[in-house]
C-alpha cells in the first residue's frame, strides 16, 4: 500500500518535465555518399583536444547529454555525430547500414571540422565498434589519445546476450515479416514503441534514473527508423573488431559495463580487455546497458581522467 509519501514521489516523477536534452554550440552536416551526417559541438573550435562521442544503436548523440554538461567547463571541444540511420542524420536504407561505413562517416566529419590535434574516442554500444572501426582503419591520420568504450564488443555482437536470440528464429521471424509487409512492420515498432517506457524501466534500469530519463530514452528510440534495426543488425551478426587491437595498444582506456548488461554483458567486455591490456576495465554496479543515464558519472570521470592525462 503506497504511502502518502511515495505517492507524492511517484506523481512528482510522472509529472516531471521533460529533459531539455543536449546542450551544443554548433551544428551542421557533413556530406557523404549522398547523406548529410549531422553533427552537434560544444566548447571552443580551436581546442588543442577533442572528444568525440560516438552513440549506440537505435538511439541518437543526445544519449551523451550529461557528459557533455559535466565536461563543459574543461578546454576541450566536444564532438558528436548521428550515426547513418539515426538522429538528425535520418533514415538510409538497410544495404548502407554498415558499421565500417558508419566509420568513415565519421572521419569525413573529422576532416570537415578541422581535427587534427589530440583526439578521445568515446563509443557506446553499437559506437563501440563502430569507433574501434573509426581507430583500426584510420589510426595513421588521427592523433588518438585514448579511448572509453561503454557496453562494447570486439566479437560479433549476436555471439551473446539478447542479440544472441533475436539471430535465432525469433530473428528469422522478425526478417521475413519485414520481407513480407515492411509497412506493417513500421506499424508494429510505432505501436510496440509506445510501451518502451514501462518496457525500459523494467528491462533495462536497475539503478533509480527517473521517469523523464526513461520517456527521453524511449523517444529517441521512436524516432529510429525501422530500415537502420533491419540493416545495422545484419552486419552486427558477423562483424568484428579483434583486429582493433593493434591500435589500442598503443593508447590508454577505459573499459566500462553494467553488471545487470543483458545485451552485451560483462564477457563481451572482459573479451576486449583481453585485446587492450592499457584499458582500466571497470564493472559497474546494478548498471544495465545504458551507463551514459543509470552511471553518468563514472563515465565522464572516465573521460576526464584521459583528458587530464593528456600531457
Amino acid at each position: 500500500m503506497f504511502t502518502g509519501k511515495k505517492r507524492t514521489s511517484l506523481l512528482d516523477a510522472l509529472s516531471a518535465r521533460p529533459i531539455a536534452g543536449l546542450t551544443y554550440d554548433r551544428e551542421g552536416s557533413t556530406l557523404r555518399q549522398g547523406l548529410n551526417i549531422h553533427w552537434y559541438e560544444r566548447g571552443p573550435e580551436d581546442a588543442d583536444l577533442t572528444i568525440l562521442y560516438v552513440h549506440g544503436f537505435n538511439i541518437s548523440s543526445e544519449e551523451f547529454y550529461m557528459q557533455v554538461d559535466a565536461l563543459a567547463s574543461l578546454p576541450v571541444r566536444q564532438l558528436l555525430v548521428d550515426l547513418r540511420g539515426h538522429g538528425k542524420t535520418g533514415p538510409v536504407p538497410p544495404h548502407m547500414c554498415q558499421v565500417d561505413d558508419a566509420a568513415d562517416d565519421i572521419y569525413a566529419v573529422l576532416r570537415d571540422r578541422g581535427v587534427t590535434g589530440p583526439l578521445i574516442v568515446v563509443g557506446h554500444s553499437l559506437g563501440g565498434p563502430v569507433s574501434l572501426s573509426l581507430m583500426r582503419r584510420h589510426a595513421a591520420a588521427l592523433d588518438l589519445a585514448g579511448s572509453v568504450q561503454i557496453s562494447s564488443t570486439v566479437d560479433p555482437f549476436a555471439d551473446q546476450g539478447m542479440p544472441q536470440v533475436l539471430a535465432g528464429w525469433v530473428g528469422s521471424l522478425l526478417e521475413d515479416l519485414y520481407t513480407a509487409s515492411p509497412r506493417l512492420m513500421q506499424r508494429l515498432l510505432t505501436l510496440g514503441t509506445r510501451l518502451l517506457v514501462p518496457v525500459l524501466a523494467l528491462g533495462f534500469y536497475f539503478r533509480p534514473v527517473g521517469y523523464a530519463v526513461v520517456k527521453f530514452h524511449a523517444a529517441m528510440i521512436q524516432r529510429t527508423a525501422l530500415d537502420t534495426y533491419a540493416g545495422f543488425f545484419d552486419d552486427l551478426l558477423t562483424h568484428s573488431e579483434l583486429a582493433a587491437a593493434d591500435v589500442l595498444a598503443t593508447i590508454p582506456g577505459y573499459i566500462l559495463v553494467g553488471s545487470r548488461d543483458s545485451v552485451t554483458p560483462v564477457s563481451q567486455s572482459r573479451r576486449l580487455s583481453e585485446i587492450w591490456p592499457r584499458a582500466y576495465f571497470q564493472v559497474l554496479p546494478e548498471s544495465g546497458h545504458m551507463p551514459p543515464f543509470d552511471a553518468p558519472g563514472a563515465v565522464s570521470t572516465a573521460i576526464e581522467r584521459l583528458v587530464r592525462g593528456v600531457g
